[in-house]
């Protein structure tokens, strides 16, 4: 089989600098390669390097233009094409030279969001074959949400939630969406050896965006202080690739952190961690919170904290439920005092938390990359 994933405009495909995209690329990748096919990645370029030993075609995002006569163009160009961003149309064009110059029409191309490249890529190759998977619910502009169906060959989401959402939206048949879980790999993500010692260790894994909602951790933590102070938090990551930049949701982040500090509760937060040293940054705590306030489609740090043996709590939005199951701990969307009580359960009994981390283990076992390979296979002989 000639297999091709396509990177999304804005992503890279670095294990440094690159998002949750470049990861399922990567790992898929990988898997295909042990089962005899030699895929190749098409992504934007990037100044970082790039994850190694698989092939790769890498293409220059152009940049846009500041003003003039070329930013009114551009300007019209997405407003009738219905393209997000100003620089897609043009980026669109080099990747379909791209395709014809490296003759990939004849291969099953994987893409990822960005349902416009997907309409885009029809009209220019009427046969190209077009698995078109969905991480997020994404909306686009009418001339491309009306002309969508009939530009994929199959249409997948990350969760059952993500793909009945795109049913509805895109008005596609029911069941017609596939769905593609993501998944973890178990034998880097594993549970230490033996517990960290001491206090529990309430984790929290991702950007610091507010769609993320590490406030409501940090919110829920200082709630749980009123009973006990028998617990510490780390916040592994930044808003900002390798760095912080502070605003006013940062700012935010931070006086909660100090409210808990000024009550003997430690919170450590040492920034953006690569994919290399994530899994034994996460072997560090106890307990591991997913609190997103947005639709989660399928969170990879949720089942990565789930591997890694940690007992499991999420929000009950979008695809979380159906990772979760019955393994973690699941409370309503934005509700501190019920993300707080899941904490207490979890702080306040050592053998109902090891219970609840070794079903969140087991659990995670079923998301495997090559189950998610084998899924995506059937798919591409549709």
């Amino acid at each position: 089989m000639k297999l091709a994933f396509l990177n999304t405009p804005q992503g890279t495909f670095t294990p440094t600098h690159s998002g949750a995209i470049a990861t399922i690329i990567w790992e898929l990748m990988r898997v295909a390669i042990r089962n005899g096919v030699d895929p190749l990645v098409i992504s934007r370029s990037s100044e970082h390097a790039p994850y190694p030993e698989v092939r790769k075609l890498f293409i220059e995002y152009p940049p846009s233009p500041a003003s003039g006569i070329g930013l009114i163009a551009a300007r019209a160009e997405r407003k009738i094409r219905g393209w997000t961003h100003l620089g897609q149309a043009a980026y669109a064009r080099q990747l379909s030279g791209a395709i014809r110059e490296n003759r990939l029409q004849d291969h099953k191309l994987v893409m990822f969001n960005d349902p416009e490249m997907a309409v885009f890529l029809r009209r220019q190759f009427p046969n190209l074959f077009i698995l078109h998977w969905f991480q997020n619910q994404l909306v686009c502009k009418a001339s491309s949400r009306s002309t969508y169906g009939k530009s994929v060959n199959v249409t997948a989401g990350v969760s059952d939630f993500t793909g009945r959402w795109i049913e509805e939206y895109y008005s596609l048949p029911a069941k017609s969406a596939s769905t593609l879980y993501n998944a973890v790999d178990s034998e880097r993500f594993v549970p230490a050896d033996d517990p960290p010692p001491g206090i529990p260790v309430i984790n929290f894994v991702g950007r610091t965006g507010i769609e993320k909602a590490p406030d409501l951790l940090l919110a829920a933590a200082n709630r749980l202080a009123e009973r006990t102070r028998n617990f510490s938090l780390q916040i592994l990551g930044a808003n900002h690739w390798g760095r912080l930049e502070m605003d006013d949701y940062q700012r935010k982040l931070q006086s909660l952190s100090d409210d808990l500090e000024k009550q003997g509760i430690a919170v450590r937060r040492p920034g953006h961690i690569d994919r290399a040293s994530l899994p034994a940054e996460i072997r560090k705590a106890h307990i591991h919170v997913v609190p997103s306030r947005w639709d989660e489609p399928f969170g990879l740090t949720t089942v990565e904290g789930m591997a890694s043996g940690l007992a499991t709590v999420a929000s009950a939005t979008g695809g979380t439920p159906e990772i979760i199951g019955d393994a973690g701990l699941l409370f309503e969307r934005d509700s501190i005092d019920g993300l707080a009580e899941c904490l207490a359960e979890l702080v306040g009994n050592a053998e109902h938390r090891r219970e609840v981390a070794a079903r969140c283990r087991q659990r995670a076992l079923s998301f495997s990359w090559d189950n998610t390979w084998n899924s995506l296979r059937t798919c591409l002989a549709a």
